[in-house]
């Protein structure tokens, strides 16, 4: 006895159908009534289920190209759950009704997804070919080229899906934009940026584009205004992430650090634990920043996180638990903090071996400087640490009004909103609390972070004070001073402090500095003028020449000129 079929013919809404591209009358199998209880929402497997019972019972044109077009919706659905075979499977069946356009369009996806990008860009071409009317096709064979990194081509398909639909697909335009910006043609991407209407219905992903081409050519004040405006418009991780990108670059440290947090906690991307982790570092939260590269760490097992687990734990004085996360390819670092134990110890380690010229000759200088030292513990430091609470009491007694308020926030467990530039006194004070530091040099790099956050909050600041305990390193350990060794070994990470300080050290091999006599005659007392024309002494041996107003800081240069002792 043969299996008998039996449709029923359901009854629908002509608005619903329409809306759902269905008949009037839907053919739907007897056994699959039950699983309809609501009309406005039937299964995909029941609509085509009984449109293929229909098909077999009799052709018909009608319902048949129902059935395709449920054929594609069913192939989408299973290429976007990356469940390639049954893609494939309902390509075939849609085959078999009829191979038009459509078949040859999804079929290139199919092959995209297979990585068989050739056969892919052959039947995507013949897509269009077929219906050159059909802007979604030269979409999608633009991104096959975009990803075969084949931008010219890429931007013209782009360019005529946009004309064949009447500038009413918007991602055709972002995708060409995209093009324009892998080419490193970024003044191509802006001016097509700027003529985007604020209507436009992807504005908030053009403005992202806007903000990314501003940072890539250094303009990051514009780069983060333009990631403001996107975030004003959608709270997107994305705006947040380069946002905090902008603001670092521009010595905005904390900002940048509260952008990677609200990155992290909208997008929960393991990648930004990481960047958190170098944020913390650079202003002194040494604890958090522990934590996030753990986390990182813990996620990911990249081992770029060690080697800051290791500087973080070696600013902490935790130096066993740092040596035992490096193995022998860091011995470098390893060597490093080796070091700085045996001066928390109160004696110095023998036998190192450093590959870096610089980092052997400090280890020679401490060597033969060490055994006659007296220097005595700081009262900032307690078991060769910083302590915190004590460097805090000991800045709330300075003699300076800005000081004295940024520490009152942090008294009362809150964190000032407003940054302040350094002064000379701070940058003399700083220098005078790392002379007393000489054989502690972890805790010079952690006075470094911390005391410029605590006193300024400025990225500036903090750039300045690490570029004096380099140059402090430098001139002790003998090591012959030119600035361009000094910018190879040190500007890429001033950059990530505050930009412009770090290009004008740059600038200075064109351009040279103050000179001394204009330092004088003028009364500088900006911070950054100074410590730039400190750099320019060095290089041109005339350091001992240099004064400033600030007795402590030239104290500091009468040690960079090594006039009485280093």
């Amino acid at each position: 006895m043969k299996d008998k079929t039996v449709l029923v013919y359901l009854p629908l809404k002509p608005e619903m159908a329409k809306a759902n591209n269905l008949p009037v009358k839907l053919p739907v199998l007897v056994e699959d009534m039950k699983n309809i209880t609501d009309r406005d929402r039937i299964d995909l497997d029941v609509i085509i289920r009984g449109l293929e019972a229909q098909s077999r019972i009799e052709r018909n044109d009608y319902y048949e190209s129902y059935l395709l077009y449920y054929y594609f919706e069913a192939f989408k659905r299973a290429l976007n759950s990356g469940n390639l075979e049954e893609a494939r499977q309902f390509l075939e069946k849609a085959a078999r009704v009829k191979k038009d356009y459509r078949y040859h369009f999804y079929l290139g996806l199919l092959l995209r997804e297979e990585e068989k990008v050739e056969l892919s860009e052959i039947e995507l071409k013949k897509s269009v070919e077929m219906n050159e009317e059909f802007y979604i096709g030269y979409y999608e064979l633009g991104r096959l080229l975009q990803i075969q990194e084949e931008y010219d081509d890429a931007v013209s398909s782009y360019m005529k899906s946009i004309e064949k639909s009447g500038g009413q697909f918007p991602l055709p335009l972002v995708a060409a934009i995209d093009c324009f910006i892998s080419k490193g043609e970024y003044g191509t991407a802006l001016e097509i940026i700027e003529r985007v209407k604020k209507e436009f219905p992807l504005f908030s992903d053009v403005l992202l584009r806007k903000g990314v081409i501003l940072n890539e050519i250094q303009k990051y004040s514009l780069a983060e205004e333009a990631f403001t405006g996107c975030i004003e418009l959608e709270n997107d991780w994305k705006s947040f992430y380069n946002r905090a990108f902008s603001r670092a670059r521009q010595g905005k440290l904390f900002a940048a650090l509260e952008d990677l947090r609200t990155a992290f906690d909208l997008s929960r991307n393991t990648e930004i634990l990481y960047e958190m982790a170098i944020a913390e570092k650079n202003i002194g939260m040494l604890e958090d920043s522990f934590a996030h590269c753990e986390k990182y760490y813990s996620d990911t097992k990249d081992e770029k996180a060690l080697v800051l687990r290791a500087r973080i734990l070696d600013m902490l004085g935790e130096y066993d638990a740092a040596i035992e996360t490096l193995d022998d390819t860091l011995l470098e670092l390893r060597n490093t903090i080796l070091l700085h134990k045996s001066l928390a110890e109160g004696k110095i380690a023998s036998n190192l071996n450093f590959q870096d010229a610089i980092n052997e000759s400090f280890y020679n200088y401490l060597i033969g400087k060490y055994p006659d030292s007296q220097l005595p513990e700081p009262n900032f430091v307690e078991s060769g640490k910083i302590n915190v609470e004590t460097l805090m009491d000991l800045l709330s007694d300075v003699n300076d009004e800005n000081i004295v308020q940024r520490v009152s926030y942090f008294y009362e467990g809150m964190i000032p909103r407003e940054t302040m530039e350094t002064t000379l006194f701070q940058v003399g004070l700083f220098t005078e609390m790392i002379s007393q530091l000489d054989f502690l040099p972890s805790q010079q790099d952690y006075l470094s972070y911390l005391m410029a956050f605590i006193v300024s909050g400025n990225g500036r600041t903090t750039a300045i004070f690490r570029t004096l305990i380099y140059l402090l390193r430098w001139t002790v350990s003998g090591f012959p001073f030119r600035i361009e060794l000094f910018i190879d070994e040190y500007l890429e990470e001033l950059k990530d402090l505050d930009f412009d300080f770090a290009l004008k050290i740059a600038k200075l091999v064109e351009y040279g500095g103050t000179d001394i006599d204009t330092l004088e005659e003028e009364d500088h007392s900006d911070p950054e003028d100074v410590t730039l024309a400190i750099i320019n002494a060095l290089d041109k041996g005339t350091i001992s020449e240099l004064k400033t107003q600030d007795e402590s800081l030239n104290r500091y240069i009468i040690r960079l000129s090594g006039i009485g002792g280093k």
